[in-house]
């Protein structure tokens, strides 16, 4: 529509008196038929509606007839059951929460809770967790919150029928602080526990962190009550602060059940040689005492000999961890012991790692081992080059090895070079890492000239690890970002994987250089740490200062 105004539409210009009874005369047309517009759209909308709803009666009325159709309505039981199985975590047991399976199933619809409260097998995984009691309530809701939980679990167990049962259970630490009372014990763990019981004989894999007392009170079953255990794991939580709680081992306890064959004990309040197990038939072993995770030195300390004696009694041991302790100048009866099917290995040393590890390797054959951790709870130390010799040695006599896990403050400069230079052809997966809780700085020693011993070389046969794929390197202060890259691009293309954490701001911006490498499949994981810039803000000291962004203000 053509305007005597046209040019200055869409401006600021503002109407001249002598132009406002014409712009009024203008716009009666207009108005007039923008008017007439809207009561037609008005009643073109109101038949709409009509039809929209005629249209949603009808649907529902087909939709309601079509689901009588459906093809899952008319699957066989076996594969709704199969189905339902294959909702649930295969990583883990199952929990008590409607966002999972196999709560959420029983939640869609009559006929699906149902099958679901019917079908065993889907309620014989279970993941308990003691309520943690908050300290803004009071202790009659905390325990009804137990209660209820208890009551839960003990319903959910009787829903398996006779399956084999997979349970866990987190208790918490022995003593309960509420605020100026410390109460010594609390029943929570027993309840639990209570509940777990009457089920035993269909116990095969069985998780339990609890205090003290009430391992005790787990103790008391027999051997005889648990004839499916498989696999127990026990990790006692923090000790009561007014005193220690000792083991009191029965001759024919829980430990015996003889069909147990992975065993995991975390704690301080036994000897192992003294744990009643039918050692022959384990296949998966794990004894920490409670000073690996406290800094403690432990009550029953496992010295090499102890370790020693363990895995000759255990000839069938495939993984095996163990805490172990050792001196320098120790005597040990047992001269040599081999584990023909151990392939993977995690060795925690308290003391001087670098002795006890090369006391006790010296005295080991693992000749099916692939996989081999070495960690140290404390750090530094002299060294002593036999030790040291007898660690290579074990090393260079792995020929099956392909993975390698170690602390980059255990070994002076000169042992962590040859640990690498020694390590088997086959060597697939490096991780070097500093303890978080360390002085870093202070005790590193991995660093450019050592990472320069992993790096490759140019000509065929003249690199370390030729077979080297993965690489993870977390907390080591000393290796500088050229270094990296330098080591990254000397592996191309047999590197697949780079994992790298550093605990300093970055220096040099490797990433586009290896993107290339990145888009044609190379995984690469490369962190720093960020420290914000000083925030100078004009608000301080002012009650109202606005949120200031986490890069400051200029």
């Amino acid at each position: 529509m053509s305007s005597p105004f046209a040019s200055q539409l869409g401006t600021n210009y503002s109407a001249q008196d002598k132009e406002i009874d014409e712009i009024k005369a203008l716009l009666v047309e207009p108005c007039q038929k923008l008017k007439n517009l809207d009561d037609e759209i008005d009643t073109m909308r109101k038949a709409l509606d009509k039809l929209t709803e005629e249209r949603n009666t009808l649907s529902a009325y087909v939709e309601a007839h079509k689901a009588l159709l459906s093809p899952f309505r008319r699957l066989p039981r076996d594969v709704i059951e199969a189905i339902f199985m294959a909702c649930l975590p295969t990583h883990r047991n199952c929990v008590m929460s409607a966002q999972e399976a196999p709560v959420i199933l029983g939640r869609i619809c009559r006929s699906w809770r149902t099958i679901s409260y019917s079908f065993p097998r889907l309620w014989s995984s279970l993941h308990i967790v003691e309520p943690v009691y908050q300290y803004n309530s009071s202790l009659d809701l905390h325990q009804a919150k137990v209660a209820q939980r208890v009551e839960v679990a003990d319903a959910w167990l009787r829903r398996s029928g006779m399956c084999p049962l997979s349970i866990s259970l987190q208790s918490h630490d022995y003593g309960l602080n509420i605020g100026p009372l410390f109460m010594e014990s609390t029943p929570n763990a027993d309840s639990f526990l209570d509940i777990l019981v009457p089920f035993a004989s269909r116990w095969q894999n069985i998780s339990l962190t609890i205090p003290p007392p009430a391992v005790q009170t787990l103790l008391r079953l027999t051997e005889n009550e648990v004839p499916l255990l498989k696999c127990l794991t026990i990790t006692e939580s923090r000790e009561n602060p007014y005193g220690s709680t000792k083991w009191t081992l029965p001759r024919a306890c829980v430990l015996g059940a003889p069909g147990l064959a992975k065993f995991s004990l975390s704690g301080r309040n036994v000897h192992s040689l003294d744990l009643p197990l039918c050692w022959s038939n384990l296949t998966a072993l794990s004894l920490l005492g409670s000073g690996w995770s406290t800094g403690t030195i432990t009550t029953n300390p496992q010295t090499c000999q102890v370790v020693l004696d363990i895995l000759s009694r255990c000839p069938e041991l495939r993984t095996c961890t163990v805490m172990a302790l050792g001196s320098e100048d120790g005597e040990y009866i047992q001269d040599f012991v081999e584990c023909p099917f151990l392939h993977t290995f995690d060795l925690l040393c308290d003391g001087t790692p670098i002795h006890t590890a090369g006391h006790l390797l010296s005295r080991l054959s693992l000749p099916a081992l692939r996989d081999f951790r070495l960690k140290g709870v404390e750090f530094g130390g002299h060294e002593n080059t036999l030790i040291a010799d007898s660690l290579l040695a074990f090393l260079a006599a792995s020929t099956r090895l392909e993975s390698i896990n170690i602390d980059g403050a255990m070994f002076s400069k000169t042992i962590l070079i040859d640990i690498f230079c020694r390590l088997p052809p086959g060597v697939r997966h490096i991780t070097i890492a500093m303890p978080v809780l360390q002085p870093r700085l202070e005790y590193a020693t991995f660093d450019d000239e050592i990472l320069e011993a992993l790096t490759a070389s140019p000509g065929p046969g003249l690199s370390t690890c030729p077979a080297l794929e993965e690489v993870v390197i977390h907390y080591c202060p000393k290796v500088s970002d050229e270094a990296i890259l330098r080591f990254i691009m000397s592996r191309i293309p047999t590197l697949k994987l780079v994992d790298i954490k550093f605990d300093r701001e970055r220096t040099v911006d490797i990433l586009p250089t290896l993107q290339p490498f990145v888009e044609a499949g190379l995984k690469t994981s490369i962190t720093y740490i960020t420290v914000p810039s000083p925030r100078y803000s004009p608000w301080a000291g002012l009650p109202d200062p606005p949120t200031i962004s986490p890069f400051g203000l200029d």
